[in-house]
């Protein structure tokens, strides 16, 4: 971490690299690696005391998180993929928590497990053998600059004997006039505008007429069955296409890889069959939109009495998947609520407790991770953690 701070006892300012954390609440429970400015405000007395602190920073990466089942034997390494499936992604360094049935490891030589983080791989130590019952859960924070990603964190709380109560407002949003990874032409921008939240319309043809050269693979346009099709030509005199084909999944793509020998890589075109597609290659290139996650919460405890304590929490969240397109905007909005009572009815040689626990999470609020425990999902039958 390189750093430049000012403080006092009462009072600090961090510019450089800043630690962004929230766990004081359920519904804004993060932690961030990130560079910018982060400043911090304390006042009054410990019986009577008031917080406030802001943050303004450009995002290191991505929360995403990797399920799988561990080999029998198989210390690794195991591969980590990025949020939307990527396989090659790069770790922030520090960023990650590594769960195995439910329990946080720890890392080094010494300990439980190392990481490559340029590779994104989990390599378990002789110190800890993996078996095929292990349950591994790993959340990292990974480097995904397809655009200039900000974020603005700030907050303030005040405490007293009696009662407490605080408000926090995280942002975090790409700029989606500042590309960094792509170049978005106006064509392509308007596919994004069009698209909605709907990642398999985000995709552009990818071909462009370029000139014939020894050290280009070029394509040229031919019919086949009435289709328009590329085929890799070397004709100097022909209409030529610099074309560039990406992966999708098997059967829905019509090229296959045809050699990789070559100076470049050649995709053949594959005939359907049955009207299913037989390669997992295509023409387009995959365009990725910029996003937007907000997240408002308040929160309070009121505690008249060692007997009596009542505290509540409300979260507003903005998840806008394309900030290009207003399409699919309708499922942008969630609310999530909390609300919890305790209070002693009796207390002699034993107590009696009447307590009561509310809460309400709707479909569409979005989180900045997770909300619930790391096994939440199979404690309850949630979901079914899959081999990987």
């Amino acid at each position: 971490n390189v750093f430049m701070e000012l403080f006092s006892e009462k009072w600090n300012i961090r510019a450089g690299d800043v630690y962004l954390e929230n766990h004081k609440t359920q519904f804004l429970n993060f932690t961030k690696k990130a560079q910018g400015i982060a400043a911090n405000f304390d006042f009054g007395t410990e019986e009577n005391k008031t917080n406030i602190f802001a943050s303004v920073a450009l995002v290191k990466g991505q929360y995403a998180k990797s399920d799988f089942v561990g080999q029998e034997g198989n210390q690794g390494p195991y591969k980590l993929i990025g949020k939307s499936g990527e396989l090659y992604v790069l770790v922030i360094s520090g960023s990650e928590r590594v769960y195995v049935n439910g329990i946080l490891l720890k890392r080094g030589e010494n300990n439980d497990y190392t990481i490559d983080y340029n590779a994104g791989e989990i390599l378990f130590t002789p110190l800890f053998t993996i078996t095929s019952e292990m349950r591994i859960a790993v959340e990292y924070q990974y480097s995904n600059q397809n655009y200039t990603r900000l974020i603005t964190y700030a907050g303030g709380t005040h405490e007293n004997k009696k009662w407490s109560f605080g408000g926090y407002v995280y942002s975090e949003n790409d700029l989606k006039n500042q590309p960094l990874q792509q170049s978005l032409s106006a064509e392509q921008v308007q596919i994004l505008a069009d698209a909605g939240d709907n990642p398999d319309l985000m995709v552009a043809p990818s071909a462009y007429l370029d000139s014939y050269s020894d050290n280009k693979i070029l394509y040229k346009k031919i019919e086949v069955n009435t289709v328009e099709v590329f085929e890799y030509s070397n004709d100097p005199t022909a209409i030529l296409y610099n074309v560039r084909f990406s992966q999708v999944a098997a059967n829905k793509g019509n090229y296959i890889l045809k050699n990789s020998a070559t100076i470049g890589k050649i995709y053949e075109y594959i005939e359907p069959i049955n009207a299913v597609p037989q390669g997992n290659y295509e023409p387009i290139i995959q365009l990725i939109a910029p996003i937007k996650t907000q997240v408002v919460t308040f929160l309070g405890k009121y505690k008249p009495t060692e007997k009596t304590a009542v505290d509540f929490e409300i979260g507003l969240s903005n998840n806008d998947k394309n900030l290009f397109s207003s399409i699919d905007d309708s499922n942008n909005q969630g609310l999530a609520t909390k609300i919890n009572a305790r209070q002693r009815l009796f207390s002699k040689i034993w107590s009696i407790d009447a307590f009561a626990n509310y809460q309400f999470i709707a479909k569409d609020f979005s989180s900045v991770e997770r909300l619930y425990s790391i096994e939440f999902g199979r404690d309850w039958n949630l979901e079914t953690t899959t081999a990987g």
